[in-house]
């Protein structure tokens, strides 16, 4: 299962990037706001354990597969304060790229 959750959680936080830094990318932001953009979206939060618990209740999805969505939802939220500590506000940033 823990193989299972750093899968998931890696697809949910690039599947986020990408759908939300591209556009932005796309739209004439340089490359550091729009990853700015992207990894903010990445947080699953609430979204995604509301839908597990209707696939829980349901009878859809397991217990295991709950826990480990619900452990997703919570890593997203705590990866984004971290990259964003760590990568985007460290160094000099540009405006215009």
């Amino acid at each position: 299962m823990v193989l299972f959750l750093l899968a998931l959680t890696l697809v949910a936080i690039v599947t986020k990037v990408l759908g939300c830094a591209l556009p932005a990318r796309a739209m004439g932001m340089c490359r550091e706001d729009s990853l700015i953009i992207g990894f903010g979206m990445a947080p699953r939060g609430e979204v995604a354990m509301i839908v597990a618990l209707i696939g829980l209740e349901s009878g859809l999805i397991g217990q295991s597969i709950f826990v480990v969505i619900v452990l997703m939802s919570l890593l997203t939220t705590l990866i984004t304060p971290i990259v964003y500590r760590n990568w985007f506000f460290k160094g000099a940033y540009c405006a215009v790229d």
